[in-house]
């Protein structure tokens, strides 16, 4: 059980996990214990036995933060039997304070724990710690079910019990409502999105995917509309003999609002994704056959506005690096040796964007390896969310280099061949376009999509939390390396689709 992401930089990781037995003398660095041989005595005794786990977090080998999970107590307000565990023992190293990794922590552990059924959790706040009640507000702990003391080295603190219960409760409600079940067998988040969360949800009935909806973007009638006319499209897709998965329909809708949050619920698929080693030949040629069939559909009982489509507008990348300097963000230096190239991209790719306007259908636009599952060699298209109208030869390119490119530097020619040969014996009225101008069309996406982290990372815009900054900075890294590599293919690229 071990979770590593970047931190601060090239060459600096955190790692997340349970901590070995014979390793315990490390959380000395922690806390200044009276008779630290007896913890440890007690400690070993407690772990082998199932009364609790200690989490920790490393930099480089490094302990600096830990998390203590009890899972056995006397006192049912604590700790119940595969329901309710009590987390305690809270440290970060003096060093690593107020830079947001205890939260990361606290997020690791929970959903850790939530994996083996516990729903509930518990935690013991002084009623002068202030910045721990922020935290634990943060994450949902605002039940109080107990008030008592405590005296450590002397010191009598004064505590609140808090709880915390996971979306169980709320999820139960949204089953009993549109009877998906009499109960709730075992709930399991799934863990990947930046803005939703999913989760798989087995009732003593099916088995469901819950999308829970983030709260504020549902306070855009834009983003529910966007929403709605998505699984539009996949319904018309699932019609036509496409394998899709698409929300299901309660009281003719497919956001549904449970207290104050938003859902939508999906029948589970058991297929599963492909890794880049998995892609054969023969799974080249069925998405490119898939693809066709897609640009077959007749979309013409559904509109979308195509003013909102492949915007033209220039990124100001200096501002941005600017700010960057500011915060003194480690990815700074980077941004700036790429000002140029970006500069340059953002006015081939508005050239290419002006091009491909001539000739736009309706279509999934991100058929990408995590949103098709595999069950037998037959896909199922998931996550229609980023439908709507698209140039048919930019669609193509971007599927042929997700789908052909193993790694970044592995660019597989003759797979992009195969893609491409099967789409074209497939498709229906094919329109011949200019390569040489179309191929930047897909290259907005990323630079936008480096942009829009840029924003999070710098908190432009909106405040975010630690843990969503932390995702923005991982994405930035990955797309100044993917940005990079595509210029050194990009003019291949085109010469190999004179289609």
């Amino acid at each position: 059980m071990i979770y590593l992401i970047k931190f601060v930089g090239k060459g600096v990781f955190m790692e997340y996990r349970k901590i070995n037995l014979e390793e315990l003398d490390k959380l000395r660095n922690l806390y200044k214990y009276e008779n630290f041989e007896e913890f440890k005595k007690q400690t070993i005794n407690d772990i082998s036995n199932g009364v609790k786990d200690i989490f920790v977090v490393e930099e480089n080998k490094n302990l600096i933060g830990e998390i203590a999970v009890t899972y056995k107590s006397d006192s049912p307000n604590e700790t119940i039997k595969n329901i309710r565990v009590y987390l305690g023992a809270f440290r970060i190293h003096n060093a690593y304070q107020n830079k947001g990794l205890g939260q990361r922590l606290l997020k690791y552990v929970i959903e850790e724990i939530e994996k083996e059924g516990i729903t509930e959790f518990t935690v013991g706040v002084e009623d002068d710690n202030e910045n721990a009640k922020h935290i634990y507000e943060k994450f949902d702990f605002t039940e109080i079910i107990d008030r008592g003391e405590e005296t450590v080295k002397g010191r009598t603190y004064q505590y609140n019990l808090l709880l915390r219960k996971s979306n169980t409760k709320k999820l139960e409600k949204l089953v009993r409502k549109f009877n998906l079940g009499s109960k709730i067998i075992k709930v399991t988040q799934i863990h990947g999105g930046l803005s939703n969360r999913m989760y798989r949800v087995e009732t003593d009935q099916a088995e469901y995917a819950i999308k829970k909806l983030n709260k504020t973007l549902m306070q855009n009638q834009a983003e529910i509309e966007r929403i709605v006319f998505a699984e539009k499209v996949a319904k018309i897709a699932e019609v036509n003999g496409i394998s899709v998965v698409r929300a299901l329909e309660f009281e003719n809708r497919i956001i549904h609002k449970i207290d104050e949050d938003y859902y939508m619920i999906f029948n589970w698929n058991y297929g599963s994704h492909l890794q880049p080693e998995d892609v054969t030949d023969e799974i080249c040629n069925t998405i490119g056959e898939l693809l066709a069939k897609i640009h077959n559909l007749n979309f013409s009982k559904i509109e979308a506005e195509k003013s909102k489509e492949m915007q033209i507008r220039t990124i100001d990348w200096n501002s941005l690096a600017k700010i960057a300097k500011e915060q003194n963000k480690y990815y700074y230096k980077d941004l700036v040796e790429n000002i140029e190239i970006l500069y340059e991209i953002n006015k081939k790719t508005n050239e290419a964007l002006e091009y491909a306007k001539n000739n736009l259908i309706i279509s999934h636009r991100d058929l990408i390896k995590k949103n098709i599952m595999w069950n037998n060699n037959i896909p199922t298209v998931i996550d229609w969310e980023s439908s709507g109208y698209v140039n048919p030869t930019v669609e193509l390119v971007q599927v042929c280099w997700n789908w052909a490119n193993g790694d970044v530097g592995k660019f597989e020619f003759e797979k992009f061949g195969i893609i491409v040969n099967s789409y074209l014996q497939n498709v229906k009225n094919y329109k011949k376009e200019d390569m040489k101008k179309l191929i930047y069309a897909n290259l907005w996406e990323a630079i936008e999509w480096l942009e829009y982290n840029l924003k999070r990372s710098l908190c432009i815009e909106s405040t975010y939390r630690n843990e969503e900054i932390e995702l923005a900075e991982e994405q930035i890294n990955y797309l100044n390396h993917e940005i990079k590599y595509a210029m050194t293919q990009i003019e291949q690229v085109a010469d190999s689709l004179q289609i």
